[in-house]
């Protein structure tokens, strides 16, 4: 069976929720401290996504394999970059790591932000996530100038920034 794309809807919730905290740990495990990993608990990202869905303040995407969410992304305008679209989230269960369903979300999102006459996409990566800055890479994305940093229990965790143009 294919993977279908749809908006999300509230009743989708709990499994973005779980998506979410199950590909946290398998992607920033040994990259950020486990602490911080684990502070972000599924009752937290059930209630970020409960007010994320209510609130509509960005668009969520779901990719649905035999009726189940396997993955998400969401986006929103750009507070920070003219006429940009900034992909907050993208994440997809493990075990469809690999499979194309990124690249789906990711081709789904591009056509999304051409519709709009919109420039470019912006997004933040982790500095040690290898995979998705190869990813991102192939997807089209080049590092730019800019960086946010938090501080956690002593550790420093860096998200750099990534643009890409688009031709509209």
């Amino acid at each position: 069976m294919a993977v279908t794309l749809r908006k999300a809807q509230r009743d989708d919730v709990d499994e973005i929720a779980s998506i979410h905290v199950d590909s946290w740990k398998a992607a920033f495990t040994g990259r950020m401290p486990d602490n911080y990993i684990d502070s972000y608990t599924l009752q937290r990202r059930v209630a970020e996504w409960h007010q994320l869905l209510t609130s509509n303040t960005e668009t969520v995407v779901v990719a649905e394999l035999d009726s189940r969410v396997v993955g998400f992304l969401s986006f929103k305008m750009s507070q920070t970059h003219e006429n940009a679209f900034e992909l907050s989230k993208l994440y997809l269960c493990p075990s469809s790591y690999g499979k194309g369903v990124g690249s789906l979300l990711m081709n789904y999102f591009e056509k999304e932000v051409i519709s709009h006459h919109v420039h470019q996409i912006t997004l933040y990566v982790l500095d040690n996530n290898d995979a998705a800055i190869r990813f991102y890479t192939k997807q089209g994305f080049a590092f730019a100038e800019g960086a946010v940093s938090t501080e956690f229990e002593g550790e420093v965790i860096i998200d750099l920034l990534m643009i890409k143009h688009c031709s509209i």
